[in-house]
Formats: structure tokens, C-alpha cells, sequence
């Protein structure tokens, strides 16, 4: 018989109180070895006698010298009515690492092992008690550091990838039962109306709702992955105290000496909701300073793979300096939106702002360029002018990213989007060859294909291999 397992469910460090769980088989004979009840509920002598759920007070000893180690708290669950399916015990102590310490230690020489990493979630996915998107939502609330990755998290959590997948592969398998019931059948490889029928059907069903899931990620990847804002200019132009201003504390070095920033600095935060990293720029312009120059290119580089440049340009900034920076930054995609922010705008006069925002304007035009920055608008990070304008500018990116409604199902695992991905590409391709008139042999091949992959979401067609590697990235309390 396989020993309970154990580990600590709180995090390191000192605390008011840890939690130590363990499960499987034999979990209540180990804990009557070391835990003697002082209260309960009802007139339970031992944990094996407690009912689920319910909870005693009393001491934690080490049996080979009745040595008192703590008080604690025991909860009592019974299988199958447990997070895992299993009988199971939560201890519930001082936080001390030296408490915790002991109390892992004594379990492990009366009876019980160290659980591996993510073993309690595996062990719920195995039971049943979770599908698969389920548990990897477990890691992502645990993870979420804005209010949307945790409101994402916990859709997932509840279930409703699930309850997608489960209503995308039901209309797979219904194509296919056309498929299979006509396949013997249809001796005319000309009878191209059923074939055109089962193509538009796939549209509607299974083709639609994978596009829309797949679609999502554009959005729900900024949640899992932080949407990359790089802040960038000539060297003075107020990149730094941009910086600290958006994260709410002095993060980078501010002087009025050029090239205090000699390298990219990242900051994570969170604004308007939205899970962001950003990332100050060494100032761009030529130099002989190699140091210097590579903190240049690595600023070019930061721009490159932006989901937002914030552009600074001081107020009396010179053209060429202005010219110099035109190109790498209106040469990005569509998709990274540019903010064009003259700085510094406590020391001069509105007059002057919107006329150094015309020239820069001009300048673009100038180089042929029909595109504009998608926000124009002055700043001072000393008097705070401009940065509701930035914030509410970063959450319009973020909504434009895809529906801002709170109800809609966003992917954030890239592990998801890449095969849900590639069972769309299995659909479209299913749906082409229908309406090609090709047999149907091929069609049909091509859904079951996708039929295994949709079912790698939520682990009815996934390999021990991948489950395994999948729990590996837990924490070993979870």
C-alpha cells in the first residue's frame, strides 16, 4: 500500500499560522499516532473516529519521547469527499519554520512521505474530482497578480473551458457519425450536397467556437504574460520618473545627467486591472561609450517587442534627435500601439506643447509614413498631468485586444491555445476538402485527429508523459 503523502500548503516564511496537508490511504492512522485531541465536536477519542469535516483542537507530539511540538488545529476529510477523492487530514499551526519543520518530520517517520510536486491536484484530476483545464486553473489562481488573470483563472477553475470542450467535441463527433453512417453508403464521390451540408454545419458548430476560443488568446495571454509597455526616447527626456510614477514608487535612478539609464530596467504592476511589465530604456542617440551603446541596443531591441511604446519627446527636443527615433518605432505592426507624450510639460507652456506635438507630427508625414501615434498627449510626471490619459489609454489596448466583457471565456495557457489551435487548422482543412468534393475519408480523418487534440485540453486523450510534466511545474503543497 502506497504511504499517505504530506507537504506544507503554505508558502516560506514566517507567519501567523502554516497549514500542513496530508493524503491518502491511512492518513487518520498516522495522525493518531501524533496528535492527541483535546475538543471536538461529538465524543471522537481518535482522528479515525472523527467525522468529514469536522475539526479538533489539540497537541502535536513527536511519539518516540512525547515531546509536545505545537498546538494545532486538525480538519478531518473523508473519501471520497476531498479535494483529492481520498481520505485526508489539514494540520493547522504556528508558522514557524521550525514548527513546520518538525511537524513534516514526524509525519514522515510515523508512516507518511513527502507528496511530490503538484501530487494533491494530480491526484484530484485522477480521481475525476477535476479535468485537466481545471487543475492547471488551480496554478493560475495561485499565480494571478491583477483582478482579471484571477477573474480568468477562476472561470477556468469553475469550468468553463470544460464545458466548451465538451460541446466542441460533441459536434466533432456528431460530424463524424454523419461521416461513418453515409461512408458505405454515398457511391456517387459526385454527391457534393451532403459534403456541402456537413462543411457548413462544421462552420457553425465546432469551426466557430474554436475560433472564438483561439481567438481570445490575443487578450488572455497579456494575463498569464503582462502586457509589455516600453518607455522609450532621448536620454533626459523623463524616461525614469515616467517609470516611477506608473509603478507607484522609486524604482529607477532620476538625475538630470544623460544616460543615467545605461541598461533596460523592468518593473511588474498592475494598472487599471491589467497585469503589465515596464520596461525603462537606456536613452536612444549615438554614442562612442560602448557600455552606452549597448544598453542602445538593447532599447531598440525592447521596442521591437512591444505590445505599447510609450514615446517620450521633451518639449524643446531638437528635429534631429525626433528624426532619429521615427523609424524604429513607427515601423512596428498595427497591433503594438504608440503613445507620443511630450514631456516635461510643467516647464513650458500649453502653446509650446502642441506645437512641438505638430512637429513631430510633420516629421512623420515628412518620411512618409500615413500612420499616427494612437495617443497624443503631454506629460509631467512631476505634477502627475497626463497619466490618467496613459492608464486609460493601456486598458483601451488591452480591451481592444479582444471583448471586455467579464463573462467571456479567455485562454491564457499557451499549452491551450497551441492545440486548440492546431484542431482548428484540422476543422478548416476538414471543411475544404468537403466542399472540394474530395471522399470522405479524408474529412473524417482529419476530425478524429482533432478529436484527440481537443481532448488534450481536458485530459481524456492526454499521455501519462504529459500529465506528468504538467504537474511537475506545481508547487509541492498543491
Amino acid at each position: 500500500m502506497d504511504k499517505p503523502y504530506c507537504a506544507c500548503a503554505t508558502p516560506p516564511g514566517v507567519s501567523g499560522i502554516a497549514v500542513i496537508r496530508m493524503a491518502g490511504e491511512g492518513s487518520a492512522s498516522v495522525a493518531d499516532k501524533v496528535f492527541r485531541i483535546v475538543r471536538t465536536a461529538g465524543d471522537a477519542k481518535t482522528v479515525a473516529e472523527m467525522p468529514g469535516y469536522t475539526l479538533a483542537y489539540g497537541t502535536f507530539i513527536d511519539p518516540s519521547d512525547e515531546t509536545v511540538i505545537d498546538g494545532v488545529m486538525l480538519t478531518r476529510f473523508c473519501a471520497p469527499h476531498s479535494y483529492t477523492g481520498e481520505e485526508s487530514v489539514e494540520i493547522s499551526c504556528h508558522g514557524g519554520l521550525t514548527v513546520r519543520q518538525e511537524i513534516l518530520r514526524v509525519l514522515l517517520e510515523n508512516g507518511a512521505r513527502m507528496a511530490g510536486p503538484g501530487e494533491f491536484t494530480k491526484r484530484a484530476f485522477m480521481a475525476g474530482k477535476l479535468d485537466l483545464s481545471q487543475a492547471e486553473a488551480v496554478m493560475d489562481v495561485i499565480a494571478a497578480d491583477s483582478e482579471l488573470a484571477l477573474r480568468a483563472a477562476e472561470s477556468q477553475l469553475s469550468g468553463s473551458l470544460k464545458q466548451q470542450v465538451e460541446e466542441i467535441s460533441a459536434s466533432l463527433y456528431m460530424q463524424l457519425a454523419h461521416f461513418e453512417l453515409f461512408l458505405d453508403e454515398i457511391e456517387d464521390e459526385d454527391d457534393g450536397e451532403s459534403k456541402i451540408r456537413y462543411a457548413e454545419e462544421l462552420e457553425r458548430s465546432a469551426c466557430a467556437k474554436l475560433k472564438s476560443l483561439t481567438d481570445s488568446y490575443r487578450q488572455g495571454r497579456i494575463l498569464s504574460e503582462r502586457m509589455k509597455i516600453v518607455i522609450c526616447g532621448i536620454p533626459n527626456s523623463g524616461k525614469s520618473s515616467l517609470l516611477n510614477c506608473l509603478s507607484g514608487y522609486d524604482r529607477a535612478i532620476v538625475t538630470d545627467v544623460p544616460g543615467t539609464t545605461r541598461d533596460t530596467l523592468e518593473v511588474v504592476t498592475s494598472i487599471r486591472g491589467i497585469p503589465v511589465k515596464l520596461i525603462d530604456t537606456a536613452g536612444i542617440r549615438k554614442t562612442d561609450d560602448v557600455v552606452e551603446a549597448i544598453g542602445v541596443d538593447r532599447a531598440t531591441a525592447a521596442i521591437g517587442e512591444a505590445d505599447i511604446v510609450l514615446w517620450l519627446v521633451s518639449s524643446d527636443e531638437e528635429e534631429k534627435t525626433i528624426t532619429g527615433l521615427i523609424d524604429p518605432i513607427l515601423t512596428l505592426p498595427r497591433e503594438t500601439k504608440i503613445a507620443l507624450l511630450i514631456s516635461k510639460s510643467d516647464t513650458t507652456d500649453e502653446e509650446s506643447v502642441k506645437k512641438q506635438e505638430n512637429k513631430v507630427i510633420s516629421l512623420i508625414s515628412g518620411k512618409g509614413y500615413s500612420r499616427k501615434p494612437d495617443l497624443c498627449a503631454s506629460l509631467s510626471s512631476a505634477t502627475g498631468e497626463g497619466l490618467p490619459e496613459i492608464e486609460g489609454f493601456i486598458r483601451k489596448a488591452y480591451d481592444e485586444m479582444g471583448s471586455a466583457s467579464s463573462s467571456e471565456l479567455l485562454l491564457t495557457n499557451r499549452r491551450h491555445f497551441e492545440v486548440l489551435s492546431s484542431a482548428l487548422d484540422k476543422v478548416e482543412k476538414s471543411i475544404a476538402a468537403l466542399r472540394s468534393g474530395d471522399p470522405l475519408e479524408g474529412p473524417a480523418l482529419l476530425l478524429r485527429t482533432a478529436l484527440e487534440e481537443v481532448g488534450e485540453i481536458t485530459g481524456k486523450t492526454v499521455s501519462d508523459t504529459l500529465v506528468d510534466t504538467i504537474f511537475s511545474r506545481f508547487c509541492v503543497g498543491k
